[in-house]
C-alpha cells in the first residue's frame, strides 16, 4: 500500500469525521475562551532576610519556602475567607498561587490569580500577612520554651545559693564554713553560666531576620489571555482523535479508495469517465470489446451507489444510434486551397459507425446469445468497500467473462463512509 492510498483511505475517505473531530474541540475551546474574563494577578513582595542570599540556590530555597507556606491549607483557607464567594483551596493552591524570587535578592513576590481583581487583592494581602507571621513566629515557641527553661534553672540556682548563704551565717566551724563557701562559689558559677546563656538567647532572638511586607497595597495587573495556545491544543487533540477514529473505522471496514487502486486489483485499465463525451467513451469501450473478441458489453456497478450511473449510461448508449463522422464541405465562396476546415469532421447520422454491432447491456438483460461473447465493464466512483468488492469478484468468477476495463463514475459529494 502506497502513501497516497493510505491518505485516500484514511484521510480523504473520512474527511467528514476528521473535520467534526477537529472543529468540535476548537469551537468548544474558542467558546470557553471568549466567555471567560481575562484573569487578574495580585501580588505582594516579602523581604525574607535582611541580607542578600549567598547564592542562587539559597534564593531559590527562600522562594520555595514561601510557596510551600502559601499553599499550606491551614494558611491558605483562612486567607480565602477574605474574598467573597467560595474557592476550592486545593485548586487555588495548585493553579493560582505562585512565588517568584526577584533575581538573587532576598525579595520574594507572592501572587494570586483570580477572575475578580478585588478578591485577588484581598486574598494576596491576607495570605502574605499570614505567611510573614508564620515565618516570624513559627519558631517562637522554641525560643519561649528555651527561655522558660533557663529562667527556671536560674531561679532554682539562685534559691539554692541563697539557702547556702543563710546557712553560712550560723556556722562557726572553720571547716564547715569553707565547704559552704565552696558550694556557694560553685552556685555562683552556675548562675553566671545560665545568665550568659539567657542573654545570648535574647540577643539571638533580637538579631534574627524578620520577614516584612514590602508595601501594604497589592500590585494588581490584568493578564491578556491568548486564545492561540488553547486553540492549537484543541486543534491537535481533534486531529489526533479524528485520525484515530478514521483509522479504527478503516480497520473495521476496509475499502479500496481510488479508481487506479481498483484497476490494479481487477487487473484492468481505466477506459474513461462517465462524465466525458459519450461518443468517445462508447468507442473506447467498443474498441476494448473488439480487442477481446466481445460482442456484448455488460456494465456492472462496483457498489450500490454506482447503479444509478450504470442505468444512466445504458439509457444514453441504447437511446440513440451511433454516429459516423463525415467531412465538412468547403463553402462555395472559399477559394480553392484556402479551405481551413478541410481537416474538420462532424457526426453523420446517416452513415455507419465503427463497432456498431457491439451491444451494451446490464447483467439482468444478458441474452443467451450474449452469454458466450460477453465482457464486463465495471463502473465505480473509485471508492468501494472490500466486502462489496468481494461480492463483485464472486459474480465475475461465476460468469467467467473478461473484465474489459473500468469507467470512473461521478464522485458523490458527501462526507462520511460508504453505506
Amino acid at each position: 500500500m502506497t502513501i497516497e492510498e493510505m491518505f485516500r483511505r484514511i484521510v480523504r475517505a473520512h474527511l467528514g469525521i476528521i473535520l467534526v473531530c477537529v472543529l468540535v474541540p476548537v469551537a468548544v475551546a474558542a467558546a470557553l475562551a471568549m466567555n471567560r474574563p481575562d484573569p487578574t494577578i495580585a501580588s505582594l513582595r516579602l523581604q525574607v532576610v535582611s541580607g542578600a542570599p549567598k547564592s542562587a540556590t539559597e534564593a531559590e530555597g527562600m522562594s520555595s519556602r514561601v510557596l510551600a507556606l502559601a499553599t499550606t491549607p491551614s494558611l491558605l483557607q483562612p486567607a480565602l475567607m477574605a474574598a467573597d464567594g467560595y474557592r476550592d483551596p486545593a485548586k487555588v493552591a495548585a493553579t493560582q498561587v505562585a512565588a517568584q524570587r526577584l533575581g538573587e535578592s532576598s525579595i520574594v513576590e507572592l501572587s494570586i490569580t483570580d477572575d475578580d481583581p478585588i478578591a485577588a487583592a484581598k486574598i494576596v494581602a491576607a495570605l502574605a500577612t499570614r505567611v510573614a507571621l508564620f515565618m516570624n513566629e513559627g519558631d517562637r515557641s522554641t525560643f519561649q520554651d528555651s527561655a522558660a527553661k533557663l529562667d527556671d534553672q536560674i531561679t532554682a540556682a539562685t534559691a539554692q545559693r541563697d539557702k547556702l548563704v543563710s546557712q553560712l551565717r550560723g556556722i562557726a566551724d572553720v571547716t564547715a564554713r569553707a565547704d559552704l563557701g565552696a558550694q556557694i562559689q560553685s552556685m555562683n558559677q552556675l548562675l553566671s553560666q545560665l545568665s550568659s546563656q539567657r542573654a545570648t538567647l535574647a540577643v539571638d532572638n533580637a538579631n534574627r531576620d524578620r520577614v516584612v511586607l514590602v508595601g501594604n497595597k497589592p500590585d494588581i495587573r490584568q493578564v491578556q489571555s491568548s486564545m492561540l495556545p488553547q486553540l492549537a491544543l484543541a486543534l491537535l487533540l481533534g486531529l489526533v482523535l479524528g485520525l484515530t477514529a478514521a483509522t479504527v473505522l478503516e480497520t473495521m471496514r476496509p475499502r479500496v479508495n481510488g479508481i487506479r487502486a481498483l484497476a490494479r486489483m481487477l487487473q484492468a485499465p481505466v477506459l474513461g469517465k462517465a462524465t466525458e463525451d459519450l461518443g468517445s467513451l462508447r468507442n473506447t469501450m467498443a474498441l476494448a470489446a473488439r480487442r477481446q473478441g466481445v460482442d456484448a458489453v455488460v456494465l456492472m456497478p462496483a457498489d450500490d451507489p454506482d447503479e444509478e450511473t450504470v442505468s444512466k449510461l445504458l439509457f444514453e448508449l441504447s437511446g440513440r444510434a451511433p454516429l459516423a463522422p463525415r467531412k465538412l464541405k468547403s463553402p462555395s465562396n472559399t477559394p480553392a486551397g484556402l479551405d481551413d476546415n478541410s481537416h474538420v469532421f462532424e457526426l453523420d447520422e446517416a452513415g455507419g459507425a465503427p463497432f456498431a454491432d457491439v451491444r451494451f447491456t446490464g447483467l439482468s438483460a444478458v441474452t443467451p446469445q450474449d452469454e458466450m461473447t460477453a465482457g464486463v465493464v465495471v463502473v465505480s466512483t473509485g471508492t468501494v468497500l472490500i466486502r462489496r468488492l468481494d461480492d463483485l469478484d464472486d459474480v465475475l468468477k461465476a460468469v467467467r467473462w473478461p473484465v474489459l476495463g473500468l469507467v470512473h463514475g461521478p464522485a458523490r459529494r458527501r462526507f462520511g463512509r460508504l453505506s
